[in-house]
């Protein structure tokens, strides 16, 4: 009777099992992306053949941003292409959402936005760090304001619905500066209507893309008081990283390996001169990728650095866990240490550059 019983609990536990999702199992393989670059051609070649995702397109999502200006780069100046791969850019405004249902096998996106998800889930692992800014705290030009402080207990505005990716930045902005989020009220507007929220007074600072605050800088309506960009304490942070799905990789490591390699080395480009990024600002704006002018594609694209090291991307990575799980952005339930592990899987960017 016992050893029916102990049978019973097997199979139990068998189906049990068998019944979750494969997505969190996925993620947890323990996928060397580098050990792959480290073959001889031969052998690297052959090993990409195996690869179910070397016969078809490579869908990767984009969505408009500057801030995935190495996508369509790497489209457009030949870098998939001498990686021997056959892509598709597909416009996607949720490439996180995109990547979870498998429209997209990879796409850029900032970690403040990809993390949480990731821990309700979502299979999605980071291969590489794309470059640092990309968002800001703003307030009127002549409100007086010149930090938190002065509005602790008011509204900051934020845009992505709350929890979502510029609440998240935020949260991070009052933290640094000694505050909880619970010193002020928080209200969701859509990101073109901050600068009318903040001219009605329905909030004293708005948080959201440089893309968009950067022109109200410019014509000076309204001023930075923190910035992902500028500010000290985040100027060297890793906002945007490439992300794969976790099934893709495991399936695909030389495809994915390929894939980074591809859009770090457009990262590199964009990195090298302004003269690239004018010819990239060019490139978007003639593709239908970005709206505006060359001129201010090219601003944006001056106030990032691209190209970053793999221990960059790492800290900023490890370090926007501790700080959302201290946040209570992440469940309290949350290994840090293990999360940390399951979303890094770096190319070997010696590689990169030794090939460039």
């Amino acid at each position: 009777m016992k050893k029916f019983t102990a049978i019973l609990c097997l199979i139990s536990a068998l189906t049990f099992f068998a019944a979750l999702p494969q997505t969190l199992f996925a993620a947890e393989d323990d996928v060397d992306l580098s050990k792959y670059s480290k073959l001889s051609d031969a052998e690297y070649q052959a090993a990409y053949k195996s690869e179910p995702a070397s016969g078809r397109v490579i869908n990767i999502g984009y969505d408009g941003g500057l801030c995935q200006a190495a996508i369509p780069i790497a489209q457009n100046k030949g870098f998939f292409t001498a990686e021997g791969l056959e892509t598709k850019l597909t416009r996607s405004e949720s490439a996180r959402d995109a990547i979870a249902g498998g429209k997209i096998d990879t796409s850029a996106g900032m970690i403040a936005a990809w993390l949480k998800p990731i821990t309700n889930g979502v299979d999605i692992v980071f291969t590489v760090g794309l470059h640092t800014g990309c968002a800001s705290a703003i307030v009127l030009s002549d409100s007086g304001i010149e930090s938190f402080d002065d509005v602790k207990g008011g509204t900051i505005a934020i845009n992505g619905g709350i929890g979502g990716v510029y609440h998240n930045i935020a949260f991070r902005f009052v933290a640094h500066d000694g505050f909880k989020a619970a010193d002020f009220k928080w209200k969701d507007f859509p990101a073109d209507q901050s600068l009318l929220v903040l001219q009605r007074g329905e909030a004293k600072i708005a948080v959201l893309s440089d893309q968009l605050a950067e022109k109200w800088v410019q014509e000076g309506q309204v001023r930075r008081i923190r910035s992902l960009t500028f500010d000290k304490d985040f100027v060297n942070e890793s906002c945007c990283v490439m992300g794969i799905s976790g099934k893709f990789l495991n399936e695909n490591p030389v495809t994915s390996e390929k894939i980074t390699r591809a859009i770090y080395k457009a990262s590199l480009w964009l990195n090298e001169s302004e003269a690239n990024r004018r010819e990239a600002a060019a490139i978007l704006l003639d593709g239908g990728h970005i709206s505006g002018t060359p001129e201010y594609a090219l601003d944006l694209l001056n106030m990032y650095r691209f190209g970053l090291d793999n221990a960059t991307t790492e800290k900023s990575l490890y370090d926007s866990v501790d700080e959302y799980k201290a946040l209570g952005v992440l469940d309290e339930k949350v290994n840090p240490d293990e999360l940390k592990t399951r979303i890094w899987k770096p190319l070997d960017l010696d590689r990169v550059i030794e090939k460039k």
